[in-house]
């Protein structure tokens, strides 16, 4: 009588291949290293102090205790809902995932003061619109859909907030598809809003109508094997602590 590998496997509790790899493997064991993610959290109020220090004065922030709240309150929440243990793209370790999305979480939270007054818009009119949710794991997949939505007359336009830390800012394919989709079904313009925070500069690229041909796309290992393309030096045009100019003023 033939060997039924998939019966051995079912008696063994798994009818999942790839979970019994795992198991035998023992890389489903995941204990979350809560020192370094304390010291992940200390770095972030770090950098953003200093980061402080330097933007415009007209963007800076008089109490950075608000800031500080903003990462403890999201830390708090993920913790609670056990969100941590579950952040292993492509074998990243939780630890690197979670502090990845924390720096772009408050990168949106600190630069919302400055976004208004580039875009001439009160601050409580700029809304929340990517999939984001602290308290539920599924919504932590690499959704397409722009962070920021803001409405300038009665043209709605999408901002994708960006940040880089190492002087390599790219804008992935998948970005570029989703404007693409926004724009032909309803109208929706996109821009993605990137802080090079390495170079202490920042540019507005206008995604919403690229010619994909026209750009040369590379793959990027460290970024899961993603196509993108680079953003130009040139459209970086708000040095951080000059006065922020209007956007139509530095759009790319």
């Amino acid at each position: 009588m033939p060997f039924d590998s998939r019966d051995y496997r079912r008696q063994l509790g798994f009818t999942n291949q790839e979970n019994l790899k795992k198991h035998f493997k023992a890389t489903d064991i995941i204990c979350i290293n809560w020192d370094k993610i304390e010291q992940c959290n200390q770095r972030l109020k770090d950098m953003f102090r200093q980061i402080n220090r330097t933007v415009h004065p007209s963007v800076q922030w008089i109490n950075m205790d608000e800031i500080d709240y903003e990462i403890d309150n999201a830390y708090t929440i993920m913790r609670e809902n056990d969100i941590l243990p579950h952040l292993n793209n492509y074998g990243r370790y939780p630890e690197d995932l979670y502090y990845n999305w924390m720096r772009g979480y408050i990168v949106c939270k600190y630069f919302a003061p400055a976004l208004a007054r580039i875009f001439n818009v009160p601050e409580e009119l700029i809304r929340t619109v990517g999939h984001d949710s602290l308290a539920e794991i599924e919504t932590f997949s690499q959704s397409p859909v722009a962070d920021l939505e803001i409405r300038i007359d009665n043209t709605i336009i999408r901002l994708e907030i960006q940040s880089g830390y190492t002087g390599v800012n790219d804008i992935k394919a998948h970005k570029v598809r989703e404007a693409q989709r926004a724009f032909r079904y309803e109208q929706i313009l996109s821009y993605v809003v990137h802080f090079d925070l390495f170079n202490g500069t920042m540019a507005i690229v206008d995604i919403t109508n690229i010619d994909e041909n026209s750009i040369h796309w590379v793959t990027r290992a460290q970024m899961e094997g993603q196509r993108v393309f680079s953003i130009p030096d040139e459209a970086f045009r708000w040095f951080l602590p000059d006065e922020p100019p209007y956007y139509l003023d530095i759009l790319f």
